[in-house]
């Protein structure tokens, strides 16, 4: 029997561990262990929502404990703190602080990546983050007070890469359901980007069009514009222009957390990404495999994959079968990352999505639909379609009964 460890329970994370459960625990092959330290999961393109007071925690949050029950795993609720290659050990973090070690025959690491902010001085001081459910939450707890204050309140958001831009559309709509209630309350969205355009990592087609469905949202899209410094209640350019803000949200490029550089000489990149080769094992150790956007993964062509959903999905999906075939003493085959296109939501009614190597540029409310099958298809991994399609009948249900904002207003 084998000890294969997770650490991380972010989609590919927590996908690979229910694919794992149902595959090894039920039948006693081999353990299974999730080490995570938050206590529920949340998908996290879909975090700009909590962020926006627009996401529904009771029938979209999983609980890992009662997750890890049905399937069959165990469940760790710590944060990896270091690693003995030697020994076969991961040092823990429980919510106590009180530290311990954790063996493993088999060890993954899908911890995901955080913003970047480029050492943009004052960042860190003023600004707020949506890299985890838990800083979503915190932003909502800022948000929340503007949106029942009388008169226009500013908020800027600083990156207008799909996390921007959904924050920025799902404020917009929020700001514009509320006015409804309060005549005199107002948000003023200022989205900022540094590169040319809005989705800079985009096809420009597809810019364009999330351009115009920003603007048309009323949301104030700067572009060409680098952020210098962060001061408190404002933003200063690198032209000397004082962008002042009520609330600042930075949404600009990815790293990863500087501990996973320093985890007993495995190799990383200048994000901290871990290297790793084709079959999504580190370069140095063979027990050790990296998934999601903590990992700096080759393709054949030379490029790397992507930091997408849809990219640690597929990772999890592929190590699956794969660890099943290297415990039955067989090869590894290969990762191979398909683009399956893109899909961003400017509002929770509208979406902008490419497909077939962004030959394909759609818009509506159908795309819409579509970014909401992509969460129901990890869903379907989680739970199965029977729960999932009763989930989906109750969001409705609960929908008609509830406004679209469904946070307290009075």
């Amino acid at each position: 029997m084998s000890k294969i460890v997770v650490v991380g329970g972010g989609a590919a994370g927590l996908e690979l561990v229910t694919r794992l459960g149902k595959s090894f625990a039920r039948r006693n092959q081999h353990q299974v262990v999730l080490v995570e330290p938050a206590s529920h999961h949340y998908w996290k393109p879909r975090l700009h929502e909590i962020a926006a007071g627009t996401f529904d925690d009771e029938l979209d949050a999983v609980s890992y404990l009662q997750h890890s029950y049905c399937n069959q795993y165990e469940y760790v609720q710590a944060a990896m703190m270091g690693l003995n290659r030697q020994e076969k050990t991961i040092q823990v973090r429980d919510m106590n602080g009180e530290t311990s070690n954790l063996d493993y025959d088999y060890l993954v690491i899908a911890v995901g990546a955080v913003s970047n902010d480029f050492k943009t001085q004052g960042v860190s001081e003023h600004c707020l983050f949506l890299d985890s459910a838990l800083e979503a939450k915190q932003a909502w707890e800022q948000i929340n007070p503007l949106l029942k204050r009388n008169g226009q309140q500013n908020i800027s958001i600083i990156g207008a890469g799909a996390t921007g831009v959904e924050l920025a559309a799902e404020l917009a709509k929020v700001s514009a359901k509320v006015e409804r209630y309060r005549q005199n309350n107002k948000l003023n969205i200022t989205l900022i980007e540094a590169a040319e355009r809005v989705l800079p990592a985009g096809p420009e087609c597809m810019s364009d069009k999330v351009f115009k469905a920003l603007t048309k949202l009323g949301v104030n899209v700067r572009t060409n514009v680098r952020i210098n410094r962060a001061e408190q209640g404002q933003l200063v350019t690198a032209d000397g222009e004082v962008i002042a803000a009520d609330l600042q949200l930075w949404a600009a490029g990815i790293k990863c957390a500087p501990w996973l550089s320093q985890l007993d000489g495995l190799e990383t990149n200048r994000l901290n990404q871990l290297k790793v080769d084709a079959t999504l094992r580190t370069t140095i150790d063979d027990a050790v495999f990296v998934i999601g956007d903590s990992a700096e993964c080759p393709q054949a062509d030379g490029s790397f994959v992507p930091p997408r959903a849809q990219a640690a999905n597929q990772a999890a999906g592929h190590l699956a079968t794969q660890l099943k075939r290297l415990l039955k003493s067989k090869a590894m085959k290969p990762f191979v990352f398909h683009d399956g296109g893109m899909v961003i939501a400017v509002g929770h009614d509208y979406a902008v999505g490419t497909l077939l190597n962004d030959k394909l540029i759609l818009r509506g409310r159908l795309v819409r639909n579509l970014y909401d099958t992509i969460f129901r298809l990890h869903q379907r991994i989680l739970f199965g379609w029977r729960r999932v399609t009763a989930l989906v009948l109750l969001k409705r249900v609960k929908g008609s009964l509830n406004p679209f904002y469904k946070h307290n207003i009075s």
